[in-house]
């Protein structure tokens, strides 16, 4: 314990945490000081200044005392107790100065006072122990009952000031602000005595447990270190009185884990071991105790930011105590340690002791940290193979691991706290998993379930489609009113830039805030280069930035109470806009518009109303235009129709649900499909057969079939998803003269995986956007490829032969060596030069419109190389931003004010650093979401700091 004593602590737990402290309060400070007003920001300059100023001081004694090789005095203890709880104190008093109540809560999620009172905590628990061991020299005679007592003065004093007949006497006797300063002042004083005495009886027990015997020093151990910490976890899990709304929820956080119970009770019999006279079975228990440090340090973590509502719980609720049983187990814990040491350093080196013990203490983190690893790698795993897979390679993921990873992840997302503000949560454990795991992002309820169905055949209990974020909105809404259009042809890189200005007002004009919203389809070959917002008298051009972070934030400005002003342009999908304009009010109007560059004119329809943008061209084009380098192609319906028209040979492509939920059905399939379509056809060479549930199992030509689908192990959900992008991307990169019609083969399409659409693949299926379905009684239903997969259009007579009129098609560049296959109609199209070879986003185009088309050829590309998308998705959308060119990860953004595009910046960083499959909040929720210590030490200090004292002020006489 007297190495508490030497300065070097004070670097650790005072200068490093203070800079973490000055790092984060700046970087809160840098979004919203605009906002701010003159006083708020003189706030924050003099609390910096004076905080900056005592760690400086904090340093330069460290230093000093170090250098003249003394330990920290009695004085420099005393001075940091009152130094920093009056910082503390000054913070909590000055919150609404730190954070007005009109800067919105999203922008700063967590309160600056949680950073303040979590790193000021380290500093004020070292010179509280460090106190005690200088006020408790060994070799003196210490009253164990008069510490006792004078630990226990505290809260008696107040418990029999508050059971007095008329409160707390300090209201009738004092004017108000003198009585509460005075009561929070000898709140503040007597936790200090309190956790002082406290601390000190028990460094008082350890320095004279011979005296007391052996007896007595094992009973002292069996209650601090297994009664009180079992008691603590059940209290906590509310194993007395029923749990805190739920099964999982605790005051403190989710410790309802059986390896809690298990390293308490390992670690008290540990702690209650002797020393062994066998020197390897003493170094072996020396390095059993160091290992447990981990866990007893770990709560005293968690507890530490709550010592100052100590004295408010030990008066106020009985089992307050047990709050304080990490804070003696600790000290505990090192003298066990310390002694360990002194005793085996004569028989082995200090060396040896000090690898023993570093070893110790690691394991435990380093054990955690493994495991979350783990969990990183096969939940990326399975993100790569359900949102970027590699059709190159075989999948093979550790389905039980996933589940694992899947339940911890909505553990560590559930925010019904019930009972406490912690919830599910693991304090600072589901900090650190969310860290390394989710890469300080989420993972959608969606997702979740969508990744539980693949692989574990997990069905969602909605298995109605979600209404999509950016449906059209009922007719009550704001409206378009007018359309203002303006189109220039720039012979320099021979395109056309078009202004759409859009007016809309509401319908209803008693309606105090509307969201307008609106769909628009852009033809190939035309880019949104500009987007604006008229705003309080001015324009506001948007700005161009991630997508995913660019939806959070105008999610976020929804969620306010004030009104403000965004507007955001996104791609819905990879050929259809979304606009939404927010807030329409009453009467007055609003004005946004958008810059468009097309090759060709093109005619637009917004809400109903056809606009023509661009006139007939003086030179159409009628030869395909290469981009620069040669990768991609813009193919006009001139163009198109110059080149030879072929006819590929139709062949049936039959992908069986072979699910774990089809193990008993999959035995019907051979005799429903020759009653469809003929045993001719099963026996054909050109026929194909794939396995589908959660991967995609192709059987070799010529196999036979039937052997392989009764040998097959079924496995999770019926993935037709990935097995219909699998077949496409496939013939859409090794070009044929054949082409596949797909017909899925199952019971129920309703628990298959398949996306609304696969219209980002139409360049793979040029004849046709067909697939078809044979259910279990024999009907055969044909389905759209490119909208409303899981709906059945119609359904196929039977005896109908799919393979006949097969619809030509046009061979691009030639019939004789064509590279891919357009459809035969007079729609303009980007084509793949070279669509198997790498393509990365490049910017050596000759204009805009250069440049547009070759991010969206790699847009195109990425589409049928899904693996690259994590790799080049950061250079893409940095591309994107260099080239003003709005492409679907990317979207226009208009804002109000400078703290929103500060705070748009910084999300955006935290999503580029992420994984891409990871999502920011739940997707079609726009609630906000949290940041880490969002619901942690700051709520539940505050809040019950702030609970306390009205509770204590209310029993003062009115």
């Amino acid at each position: 314990m007297r190495n508490l004593l030497h300065p070097k602590w004070l670097l650790l737990l005072n200068t490093t945490a203070i800079v973490v402290l000055a790092l984060l309060c700046y970087g809160q400070f840098s979004v919203i000081h605009s906002l701010l007003p003159a006083g708020s920001v003189s706030t924050w300059s003099w609390l910096g200044g004076a905080l900056a100023a005592v760690a400086l001081s904090t340093l330069g004694y460290a230093l000093r005392q170090w250098r003249r090789q003394r330990e920290v005095s009695t004085l420099y203890c005393l001075l940091t107790l009152v130094v920093y709880s009056a910082l503390i104190c000054t913070g909590v008093s000055l919150d609404t100065e730190l954070l007005p109540r009109d800067v919105p809560r999203w922008m700063v999620p967590t309160d600056p006072l949680v950073y303040l009172i979590t790193f000021l905590m380290p500093t004020l628990a070292h010179a509280g122990y460090a106190l005690v061991v200088r006020l408790t020299p060994a070799g003196k005679d210490y009253s164990v009952l008069t510490n006792v007592g004078l630990a226990l003065a505290a809260p008696l004093s107040w418990l029999v000031l508050i059971m007095l007949p008329g409160g707390l006497l300090l209201g009738s006797i004092l004017p108000d602000w003198l009585g509460s300063s005075l009561l929070v002042t000898g709140l503040v004083v007597g936790t200090v005595m309190f956790l002082f005495y406290l601390v000190r009886v028990v460094y008082i027990l350890e320095l004279r447990r011979g005296e007391y015997g052996r007896e007595f020093s094992l009973l002292w151990k069996i209650l601090l270190g297994i009664v009180l910490p079992l008691l603590g976890l059940m209290v906590n899990n509310g194993l007395f009185w029923g749990s805190f709304g739920g099964t999982e929820a605790g005051i403190f956080g989710n410790f309802s884990s059986p390896w809690f119970y298990g390293l308490a009770v390992l670690n008290g019999v540990l702690l209650c071991l002797p020393a062994s006279l066998n020197r390897w079975l003493h170094l072996l228990l020396l390095f059993g105790r160091s290992v447990l440090l981990g866990y007893t340090f770990y709560f005293f973590l968690v507890f530490l930011p709550f010592l100052p509502l100590s004295l408010l719980a030990v008066i106020l609720i009985g089992t307050g105590f047990l709050m304080l049983t990490p804070l003696v187990l600790l000290l505990v814990h090192v003298r066990e340690l310390a002694a360990d040491w002194q005793r085996l350093r004569p028989v082995f080196s200090g060396r040896v002791l000090l690898l023993v013990l570093l070893g110790g203490i690691g394991t435990l983190p380093l054990l955690i940290t493994a495991h979350y690893l783990s969990d990183r790698h096969t939940l990326h795993q399975a993100l790569d193979y359900r949102y970027a897979p590699d059709y190159s390679r075989r999948y093979d993921l550790d389905e039980p691991a996933l589940a694992r990873t899947l339940a911890v992840v909505k553990q560590h997302k559930d925010r019904s706290s019930g009972g406490g503000p912690f919830g599910s949560h693991v304090p600072y454990l589901s900090l650190y998993f969310n860290w390394l795991v989710l890469d300080n992002l989420t993972l959608s309820d969606t997702k979740i379930a969508d990744l539980e169905q693949v692989f574990l055949g997990v069905l969602p209990e909605d298995t109605e489609t979600a209404a999509r974020t950016f449906d059209l909105p009922p007719p009550t809404v704001p409206t378009l009113t007018d359309v203002t259009t303006k189109s220039i042809y720039d012979a320099r890189q021979q395109a056309w830039v078009s202004e759409v200005e859009l007016r809309v007002a509401n319908t209803d004009t008693t309606q105090r805030a509307g969201e307008y919203t609106t769909l628009l389809n852009l033809p190939a070959g035309c880019w949104v280069g500009d987007y604006y917002l008229d705003m309080n008298g001015r324009r506001e051009h948007g700005i161009l930035a991630e997508k995913k972070a660019a939806a959070w934030v105008y999610a976020q400005i929804l969620n306010e109470t004030q009104v403000r002003d965004p507007g955001l342009l996104a791609y819905q999908n990879n050929h259809q806009l979304s606009l939404r304009v927010y807030p329409v009010v009453g009467r007055a109007s609003r004005v946004t518009g958008f810059q468009l560059l097309h090759k060709e004119p093109v005619t637009l329809l917004l809400d109903g109303r056809k606009v023509r943008l661009g006139t007939d061209a003086k030179v159409p084009v009628t030869v395909p235009v290469v981009a620069n380098g040669g990768e991609v192609a813009y193919m006009s319906g001139i163009a198109k129709q110059r080149l030879p028209l072929v006819q590929r040979r139709p062949y049936y492509h039959f992908l069986l649900d072979v699910s774990a939920r089809q193990q008993q059905h999959k035995q019907a399939y051979a005799r429903r499909l020759e009653q469809q379509f003929g045993a001719s056809v099963l026996a054909d060479t050109t026929t194909r057969f794939t396995l589908v549930d959660a991967y995609a199992t192709p059987v070799a030509a010529g196999a036979n079939w039937q052997q392989e689908l009764a040998s097959h192990e079924n496995t999770g959900g019926f993935y037709l998803d990935g097995a219909l992008r699998q077949l496409l991307v496939q013939g859409f990169l090794r070009p044929r003269a054949a082409y596949p019609i797909p017909v899925v083969v199952t019971d129920d399409l309703a628990a298959a995986v398949l996306e609304t659409d696969l219209a980002e693949l139409r360049a793979a299926y040029p004849e046709s956007d067909r697939f078809y379905v044979l259910d279990a009684n024999g009907h055969l239903t044909a389905h759209s490829l490119r909208h409303e997969a899981s709906r059945a259009l119609f359904e196929v007579a039977a005896g109908t032969s799919l393979l006949a009129q097969a619809p030509p098609v046009r061979a691009w560049p030639t019939a004789v060596r064509p590279r891919a296959y357009l459809a035969d109609d007079t729609l303009a199209e980007i084509v793949l030069t070279q669509p198997a070879a790498a393509l990365r986003p490049t910017l050596a185009a000759s204009g805009r419109w250069q440049t547009g088309l070759l991010l969206h050829g790699y847009q195109q590309w990425q589409a049928f190389h899904p693996e690259a998308a994590e790799a080049q998705r950061v250079p893409f959308v940095r591309a994107s931003f260099q080239a003003g060119i709005l492409t679907p990860f990317t979207a226009y953004l208009a804002l109000e004010n400078p703290a929103q595009k500060a705070a748009l910046k910084q999300k955006q960083e935290q999503v580029l650093s992420g994984k891409a499959a990871l999502d920011v909040d739940e997707g079609e929720s726009n609630q906000p979401t949290a940041v880490p210590l969002d619901d942690y030490i700051g709520f539940l200090v505050l809040a019950a700091v702030g609970l306390a004292l009205r509770y204590l002020l209310r029993l003062q006489p009115a």
